[in-house]
């Protein structure tokens, strides 16, 4: 297990509340995303938090390993809206269309941990960033909790046999790319409402791996 992913569960293990682990979390994150990463530095954040920059280090080794635990709170919060929203549903294709619902009531409820997460991908390059491995290990536990729902589908009879990780992971991208284009304020030129686009999502994307109707009843017999 890496440093930063140690440092992580330490965190979570703490609660991150009213203590001092919380507040650099918290200041730190106001930070982050009114100045950018590369908008501050260790001792601004001790500054803003009324600690050391000893206290910083006692808990981070460095603001990167601040950040990626920042990402990793954002990620965790999605996992718990996509577990929620998908226990809610009964049946397999609502389940996987509910995805698409976690995605945006993250993105509504919570725009700042998206808009850090998305900073986080086009900020880091891959080559040496020892967070990027943690957070692409956290996101696909996303992939893995949406294809589970797909594999229930295909044993159901609900859906015709696909690779259920490939299809999550187009999932994903749609409702990821969707947010950037509404980001950019292109969903509101062509007057595309949110509900439109996801009922949209569902009939392509629903009908396109359901089951054929001889093959559900089949299944039922």
């Amino acid at each position: 297990m890496s440093l930063v992913r140690l440092l992580y569960v330490s965190h979570l293990a703490k609660g991150c509340g009213p203590d001092e682990l919380g507040k650099i979390l918290e200041v730190s994150r106001r930070l982050f995303l009114k100045y950018g990463y590369n908008g501050i530095s260790i001792r601004t954040i001790a500054s803003k938090a009324r600690l050391t920059t000893g206290a910083i280090y006692f808990h981070f080794r460095n603001k990167r390993d601040i950040y990626t635990t920042i990402c990793l709170e954002a990620i965790d919060m999605l996992l718990r809206k996509f577990a929620g929203g998908m226990a809610a549903r009964k049946s397999n294709p609502r389940k996987l269309i509910s995805t698409f619902d976690s995605y945006m009531e993250f993105f509504y409820r919570h725009g700042d941990y998206y808009n850090i997460l998305m900073e986080y991908k086009a900020e880091f390059d891959a080559d040496g960033d020892s967070g990027r491995e943690v957070i692409a290990e956290k996101m696909a536990d996303i992939l893995r909790l949406m294809s589970e729902a797909v594999n229930a589908g295909i044993e159901a009879g609900d859906f015709r046999k696909v690779d259920p990780m490939m299809l999550s992971l187009l999932l994903a991208s749609v409702a990821e790319g969707m947010l950037q284009y509404k980001k950019l304020g292109l969903m509101a030129a062509m007057k595309i409402e949110d509900s439109d686009f996801r009922d949209f999502m569902a009939d392509v994307i629903g009908g396109g791996i359901a089951a054929a109707p001889q093959a559900r009843a089949k299944r039922k017999e």
